[in-house]
């Protein structure tokens, strides 16, 4: 997955990307001298806005989370009845029977979600023919049809879980590449901003450096509060 091309959060480059609007409609004569119109700060402008009305990664991220929550209780509930009709089985069929043998239980703890889905559908069709065996122990085709309905929910839940991780990858990807190039034409304009002032007005060029820095804009600026009032 592509990453951002910055090393500071994409709420700090929205942030850096109004300051440069601020500091871009004050020069923005200087900027018309290298062929810069008001078509550039429109697509800055844009661009910002949009980057900051998409939903953040933590948002996806808390969906997955609760769609694999559902997922793994769906799961146990799942795990807990065939647990049953385990114990229930070997009561009526015996432990050392060839019938009872045929369920494999063993294999129940090492499934993987999609695997348990279909070894469900393994012990229903295992079952079918030894149900007036399984009865003694009040196993019945409505047992068996419980299974299955849980067995579906399982395997709803499974592409759920899938389609929220999916749409987390996916927002985010759309994410980095909006923010990659909103960031790659901040740059631009900043170094021609440096170039407009550099030797001209410190001041004015500090405006421009400001964005090549990993701090946040708010520790730029109380660091540049604390220095003017030391030299009071």
């Amino acid at each position: 997955m592509r990453a951002l091309n910055f090393n500071f959060t994409i709420a700090e480059l929205n942030q850096r990307a109004d300051k440069l609007v601020i500091s871009y409609k004050r020069d923005e004569n200087e900027f018309k001298s290298y062929g810069y119109n008001g078509e550039a700060i429109s697509q800055i402008e844009g661009k910002t806005e949009f980057l900051k009305s998409l939903l953040s990664d933590d948002y996806y991220a808390g969906l997955q989370r609760m769609a694999t929550d559902n997922k793994n209780q769906i799961r146990q509930d799942l795990e807990t009845n065939i647990s049953d009709f385990r114990n229930r089985s070997k009561l009526a069929l015996g432990a050392n029977s060839i019938e009872y043998s045929l369920f494999n239980f063993s294999k129940l703890n090492s499934l993987k979600d999609n695997e348990l889905v279909q070894y469900v559908l393994h012990i229903n069709t295992t079952a079918q023919p030894l149900l007036q065996q399984l009865s003694k122990r009040l196993i019945s085709q409505k047992t068996l049809d419980s299974l299955m309905q849980s067995r579906e929910k399982l395997d709803d839940a499974i592409d759920m879980q899938s389609t929220a991780v999916s749409e987390r990858r996916e927002k985010k990807v759309k994410r980095t590449q909006l923010a990659n190039e909103l960031y790659t034409f901040i740059s631009e304009l900043c170094e021609v901003g440096k170039l407009i002032w550099k030797g001209n007005n410190e001041a004015f060029y500090t405006d421009y450096v400001i964005y090549g820095s990993s701090k946040a804009i708010e520790e730029q600026n109380d660091e540049m509060e604390e220095l003017e009032y030391d030299q009071e």
